[in-house]
Order: structure tokens, then C-alpha cells, then sequence
């Protein structure tokens, strides 16, 4: 329905089944500033599930938009996609609610492969952020590039994902990552450097990790 399109967080609650694993206040909010600022870069202590809202994001986009759309996604290191990234998409494709979807369940033989998800219309997909010059060949009218561990992706990748908001159309970013060295456009981003003023820099602080459970006070 047109009335998700641009509003994820309903979206997910009329559409996955959460059980015992809620959203988190700043998960939620992670969603709702993608459709508000368009790029967003967010950094998060590790453990408090900034996986999670990447999956959501792809999972919607992919089951709103229905015409010339894409998703890549790229990491900074292939690990990332591998192992963290696509794996969480999996398991929260395994939690749709199909019958209010109104669709059988991805196909694991022609839809949901193990780095792509290919539907009519579109397709979201991984990509090493080594490769710069596949990033900038990916092209569509509705446009959401997701970037994990953003602090070790090389500024040629980050370059590409901004080609992408030269086109008409609906174009959107989000990077997440723990904090790293202080070098980067990761780190650029979160230090507002002058021509980075498109991106919305958001802040998880191990305290709302802990408060929403994610983190053991123990831990910290």
C-alpha cells in the first residue's frame, strides 16, 4: 500500500512478527530519519543491533517499491555482508507476515539467494566496497544504498553512493558503524565537515544500549 511507502517503522509493525525481540526506541528511530533526511550515518557501540534496522530498511524498500528500484550494499569488509549483514535480512524475512503481505514467502531458489534479493522490478545486492566502479554502475529511479562498518569504507565507494543522488528520483543512504579512528568519511560525516551537511549524523550511546538491552551492564 502507497501509505508504507515512506513510513517504514508502521510498516514493519503491521508486517513482521517481533515476538519477544522488539524494536528499540532508537532502532525505530534509525527508520523514520532514512525517510526524513534521506542520508543518514549513524554510530553505535557494538552490540546494540544497528544490523537490524539496515535488514528492516532493505525489507521494506524492497516490498514497497514495485518498478526500477535497487538496493546495493556494501561493507567494509566482505565479512560484513557475508556473515552479519545478509544473514540478518534472512532472518527477518523468516519473521514477514506473508498473509498480510499479501504474497507467498521469498523463493530461496529465484528471490532470496544467499547476497541478493531479486524481485520484479528490482533487486538489492552485495557489493565490496574494494570496488568502487561496480557501486557506481548500479542505477534506478528508487535508490537505497546501505553501507556497514562505514569507518574502513574508502572514500572512492563513498563517492559512488553521492553519484547516485545526481539522478532524478528517490535516492537515499544509510551508513552504520562503530566508532573507529578518527579518519574517513565515516568520521567525516559525524564531524560535520564542510560539503558533508546532506548527511544527519545520529549518535546510539551505550547507555541507550543498555537501557534497551542490548548491552549487559556488566560489559560496559
Amino acid at each position: 500500500a502507497r501509505r508504507y511507502l515512506n513510513d517504514p517503522v508502521a510498516w514493519l509493525h503491521d508486517h513482521m512478527d517481533f515476538g519477544d525481540d522488539q524494536p528499540s526506541d532508537y532502532q525505530q528511530q534509525i527508520l523514520s530519519a532514512l525517510y526524513e533526511h534521506s542520508r543518514v550515518a549513524v554510530r553505535a557501540p557494538r552490540g546494540a543491533g544497528k544490523t537490524a534496522p539496515a535488514a528492516w530498511a532493505v525489507l521494506h524498500f524492497a516490498l514497497t517499491r514495485t518498478e526500477d528500484w535497487k538496493v546495493p550494499t556494501t561493507a567494509g569488509s566482505w565479512l560484513q555482508l557475508s556473515k552479519f549483514l545478509w544473514p540478518e535480512i534472512h532472518k527477518w524475512a523468516k519473521r514477514l507476515r506473508w498473509d498480510k503481505l499479501g504474497r507467498e514467502p521469498f523463493s530461496l531458489r529465484t528471490e532470496l539467494l544467499t547476497l541478493r534479493l531479486l524481485l520484479p522490478g528490482g533487486e538489492a545486492f552485495a557489493i565490496n566496497s574494494d570496488q568502487p566502479d561496480l557501486l557506481e554502475g548500479a542505477h534506478a529511479r528508487s535508490m537505497l544504498a546501505i553501507v556497514e562498518e562505514g569507518k574502513t569504507v574508502p572514500n572512492a565507494s563513498w563517492d559512488a553512493i553521492e553519484g547516485y543522488f545526481s539522478d532524478p528520483g528517490e535516492k537515499r543512504a544509510l551508513a552504520l558503524s562503530t566508532p573507529g579512528a578518527p579518519t574517513g568519511r565515516f568520521y567525516d560525516i559525524h564531524a560535520r565537515r564542510p560539503g558533508l551537511e546532506d548527511w544527519y549524523p545520529m549518535h546510539v550511546t551505550i547507555d541507550q544500549a543498555v537501557a534497551a538491552g542490548r548491552v549487559r551492564p556488566e560489559w560496559v
